[in-house]
């Protein structure tokens, strides 16, 4: 049986791919050597450091592995990027092609080299000559000389030094740690001083947000109690107007109406002739019987001829007088005419015309003042003064006058107590409590209404 050439592509394609990925897997031993000697020295720095997160970017050193990128672990931690910036200087050498084709023995020679580079560089500074001590270095190296085996000449120790070095540099080390503390506690205080500042900060923005809506609130609740006492108070005020108004439907009949019993001029003229004429007949008279007993008294009597002078030779013979008829008015009986209601006797002393005051409720919107609730004396209702001068009857000048315990009310339906009738200098507010008069209105009669003419002006207070 032969196999197509068409199935032994698809199979030659999937080795070659499975090849390359192991290949791709597999560590390159030199570049595991560098992350392993960048970890244990990232660890030494950081183990020194008990900022928090310090304390996490060591404990994620200590969980990885061998292969684990300390960079990466310290960039995603942050607040360290410092120390992330020398790490890479560390392992600049797996960057470089001529690195990774070396064989194990070169490759260990020139970590060691790289590695005493890095300490000459930065022993002086605390925050690593401390940390990497001879001890912590040599266990660094040991663990790149299990990676990748020195040679024979350099398996010796990483730094021949002199017993004169040595002891400069425990001295060195020992000052060092002693002075790395306090440097600590101080990054650690000024780290602490912003964490503070920030908080503060924040904390100020908050309680500005929280000072503001408590306001608000505060205002919102003030003027919704405020808002809802003034309804209260204009519905109690309504209903006691309506109560009032039932009350003035409902006496509205007893009302005495002085403009219906008021009599005419021309009416109190004949009175006043009809009281002369009782006067004069006695009032114990008849007078539609008076009055025909004048009228029979004013009709002349018929005059009789004169009696004739006798002659001298004629006998003197007086003629009998023939009766003589009464007059046809007095023979024809007059019809019987009803007996008239007897009334009372008017004075007839003349009308003497003299000032006059009353009180009116307020007017309708169109400024006309109700007459029949007119009073001579102030009245819960009244809510403006006339005076009326005998001169101009029919002008009155007006000004408002209410009871102390009532302008409340007219202060509250303004609206259609006062300014139909009053002009202010003023707006009105809830706070004003009193009405101050500035120049009285004037008012007209006309057909026995009286009638805003000018408007009065007031002022609020």
């Amino acid at each position: 049986m032969r196999t197509q050439p068409h199935a032994i592509i698809p199979v030659a394609l999937g080795l070659l791919l499975s090849a390359s990925l192991v290949t791709a897997q597999t560590p390159n031993p030199n570049v595991q050597a560098v992350d392993t000697l960048t970890k244990d020295v990232a660890k030494a720095v950081f183990s020194r450091i008990s900022q928090p997160k310090a304390q996490v970017i060591f404990n994620q050193l200590q969980d990885c592995g061998d292969n684990c990128d300390a960079q990466q672990i310290i960039r995603s931690v942050g607040g360290w990027d410092a120390v992330g910036v020398k790490m890479e200087e560390l392992s600049v050498l797996k960057s470089t092609a001529p690195f990774l084709t070396m064989s194990p023995a070169d490759a260990n020679k020139a970590i060691r080299q790289e590695f005493a580079r890095f300490y000459s560089r930065y022993k002086n500074d605390r925050n690593y000559g401390a940390p990497l001590s001879p001890a912590v270095q040599s266990a660094i190296l040991a663990k790149v000389d299990a990676l990748l085996p020195p040679a024979a000449a350099t398996a010796e120790a990483p730094a021949q030094v002199t017993p004169d070095a040595q002891g400069t540099v425990a001295a060195q080390t020992e000052e060092e740690n002693v002075i790395a503390p306090a440097d600590l506690r101080i990054s650690q205080l000024e780290r602490a001083v912003k964490d503070e500042q920030e908080k503060q900060r924040w904390m100020s923005i908050i309680s500005a947000i929280i000072g503001l809506l408590a306001g608000a609130a505060a205002t919102f609740l003030l003027l919704g109690r405020r808002s809802k006492a003034e309804i209260e108070d204009l519905k109690h005020q309504t209903d006691q107007l309506s109560r009032e108004n039932d009350k003035l439907r409902k006496g509205g009949g007893n009302t005495v109406r002085h403009s219906g019993s008021e009599l005419s001029p021309q009416i109190k003229q004949n009175l006043a002739t009809y009281n002369a004429m009782l006067t004069e007949l006695g009032t114990n008279s008849d007078p539609v019987a008076a009055i025909r007993q004048l009228k029979m008294q004013a009709t002349p009597a018929p005059v009789s001829p004169a009696p004739k002078l006798p002659r001298s030779n004629e006998s003197l013979v007086e003629p009998i007088p023939e009766p003589v008829a009464p007059p046809p008015s007095q023979l024809q009986a007059m019809p019987p005419m009803e007996p008239m209601a007897p009334m009372t006797p008017v004075a007839s002393t003349p009308v003497i015309a003299k000032n006059e005051v009353f009180y009116c409720p307020p007017p309708d919107p169109n400024g006309q003042f109700d007459s029949n609730q007119k009073s001579a004396t102030l009245s819960p209702e009244s809510a403006y003064r006339f005076s009326v001068s005998a001169d101009k009857p029919a002008v009155a000048a007006f000004r408002f006058e209410a009871e102390p315990g009532r302008v409340a009310r007219f202060l509250t339906y303004r609206n259609y107590m006062i300014e139909p009738a009053c002009d202010s200098e003023n707006s009105y507010s809830s706070s004003h409590t009193r009405i101050i008069m500035r120049r009285d209105g004037e008012a007209v009669l006309e057909n026995g209404v009286w009638r805003v003419k000018t408007k009065a002006l007031i002022r609020y207070e």
